[in-house]
């Protein structure tokens, strides 16, 4: 297997960017990675580590810029680490390709060079994020600010999906991110969408409020772009904000440090849990792909864990699952209905196995 980072996208490219794939290729020894960027940079940062033996550098003679036109990429720039790695991963020689560069700038470039499947108009973001015991799936977490009933119900297929092979969820319940739990809330997208849903072929929670997100209620939830990507920065922003409130508290009391010291295994961990380099990255979802979107301000541990998060992809045939799962329920897809007899009578879990 290949795996291809983008050597040159996010705050801290290359340092950390090299890190991560140094850590992940120890982890990975039968995998080869490649790394797209400018070559005297990342040969500079492999330099600091002992063994690099898998890992290879794509030359890039351009470099995009975190806050630079997606219209000037599409036209102009075609030499660039992002422009490349979707390219080698059309033409097979990676696997998958991650890039924490511009999120805009990675989904105009997948779409235009990658393209989506057979079926899917726009694809979206799909994100992890930590529940009160475990995790669920959050889609749409940016690529699209608006999202067409149609749109929801691919989504849904390919969250279950997602909550089945790689989070292990053996009937994934699927909520719609409203305003208030009642069918008869939100706008005409939503009340639309909500309908089709009592035909799913998946377990259907019904509407989900935000507060309600984190506390098991679903494991897949669904939203549009614009609230998605949202709703994402607020909960690290205040995951961030949460930790650092409870290292100025813990600061203030000599006995509060002693209490500390005592208990700093439970503070670690509510960190780790809190801590959204532990995803590594969001998956572009409907793509003809597999291609990660991290965080632009990603850690080399982010970058590693993100790395590793690709690699489970190909392994278990994600896309071939979602792909079938749309052809399955292709009537659904479009009418948001179903038949009543025919394989469109059967449940989702049945065929993700």
């Amino acid at each position: 297997m290949r795996i291809g980072v983008d050597g040159m996208g996010g705050d801290f490219a290359p340092i950390n960017i090299v890190e991560g794939v140094v850590s992940a290729s120890r982890k990975l020894p039968d995998v080869e990675f490649v790394i797209f960027g400018a070559e005297n940079l990342i040969r500079k940062e492999l330099s600091k580590y002992e063994f690099t033996g898998n890992i290879l550098i794509k030359n890039a003679s351009e470099v995009v810029g975190m806050g630079e036109s997606v219209i000037s990429l599409l036209r102009r720039k075609k030499e660039t680490s992002l422009h490349l790695g979707l390219e080698a991963l059309v033409k097979g020689e990676i696997d998958s390709f991650l890039s924490a560069g511009n999120t805009a700038a990675v989904v105009a470039l997948s779409r235009k060079i990658v393209g989506t499947e057979e079926g899917v108009d726009r694809g979206a973001i799909l994100v992890v994020l930590p529940s009160r015991s475990s995790e669920f799936v959050l889609i749409d977490a940016g690529a699209n600010v608006y999202t067409k009933p149609r749109d929801y119900r691919i989504n849904s297929l390919i969250g279950v999906i997602f909550a089945r092979e790689i989070l292990g969820r053996k009937n994934p319940r699927v909520a719609l991110l409203n305003i208030g739990e009642e069918a008869s809330k939100g706008h005409r997208v939503l009340k639309e969408v909500y309908k089709s849903f009592e035909e799913s072929p998946f377990d259907f929670y019904g509407n989900i409020e935000s507060r309600e997100m984190f506390n098991d209620r679903a494991d897949v939830v669904l939203t549009d772009g614009f609230v998605g990507n949202i709703v994402l920065k607020l909960a690290e922003g205040l995951g961030e904000l949460f930790v650092k409130f409870l290292k100025e508290e813990l600061s203030k009391s000599f006995v509060y440090k002693i209490g500390y010291i005592l208990s700093r295994g439970a503070y670690k961990a509510l960190k780790d849990r809190l801590d959204y380099s532990k995803y590594g990255g969001g998956l572009l979802v409907g793509f003809k792909g597999n291609i990660i979107v991290a965080h632009g301000r990603s850690s080399g541990r982010a970058i590693e864990n993100a790395i590793l998060f690709s690699h489970r992809l190909p392994v278990v045939g994600f896309r071939k699952k979602c792909r079938k799962a749309m052809e399955e329920f292709e009537d659904w897809i479009e009418t948001g209905e179903r038949r009543s007899n025919g394989s469109s009578s059967k449940r989702l879990g049945s065929l993700a196995s």
